[in-house]
């Protein structure tokens, strides 16, 4: 446990008495000055994804390991909409690793798969809302895996525009791009081992 009791007891007062607006502002205030581990454990605390991860909370299981759940949405897109999220508490895309990423989309594409056959689907919507502005509508990072039938009125749709500036655009995400940290290519050099491994035993 990061915050102590002490900590937690003086952030109820702070936020006592105070209307629902006022509460979130003042939150926000708070965890301004927290560190990235504070924020998560308090986040974890409020985060109905982090209750059902942790199994305090019941929803109808599709898929589960120790990193990863998936369960079905209980307001559906459609019938055997899935949604799909780790079990520890990221608000957005760009906070989880990359070794997590790989898992949570190779996952995203066996229950893909299990719509497919199991719900003779004609095809599935995985998608990301990654931020507010984005429609993001849950304090939780998660994957949609959605299955798709003709006729089913679903709409991802935009008006396309014409692409000005390209080469312009281009460079500055290029510039912008993370560079993989050290440890992180040693990680990803010992996964694709033993990936070896798995294929082909007693050969490395």
């Amino acid at each position: 446990m990061v915050l102590s009791e002490e900590k937690i007891k003086s952030i109820q007062k702070k936020l006592e008495g105070l209307s629902d607006e006022a509460k979130e502002k003042k939150l926000q205030e708070i965890l301004s000055g927290m560190t990235e581990d504070e924020v998560a454990e308090i986040s974890e605390g409020r985060c109905p994804f982090c209750l059902i991860g942790s199994g305090q909370t019941v929803a109808h299981k599709v898929f589960e390991n120790n990193d990863v759940m998936a369960i079905l949405d209980i307001n559906p897109a459609n019938n055997g909409h899935v949604i799909l999220f780790p079990k520890k508490h990221f608000g957005v895309l760009g906070q989880i690793d990359d070794f997590l990423i790989r898992e949570l989309f190779s996952v995203a594409n066996k229950i893909s798969i299990g719509i497919f056959e199991g719900l003779k689907a004609e095809g599935t919507n995985i998608f990301v809302a990654n931020g507010k502005v984005a429609g993001q509508n849950a304090p939780h990072f998660l994957i949609h895996i959605i299955p798709r039938y003709s006729d089913d009125k679903i709409l991802f749709q935009w008006d396309p525009k014409e692409l000005e500036e390209g080469d312009k655009i281009a460079r500055k995400i290029i510039e912008h791009l993370p560079k993989e940290k050290k440890e992180e290519k040693l990680t990803r050099k010992k996964a694709e081992i033993e990936d070896y491994d798995d294929f082909f035993p007693g050969k490395a």
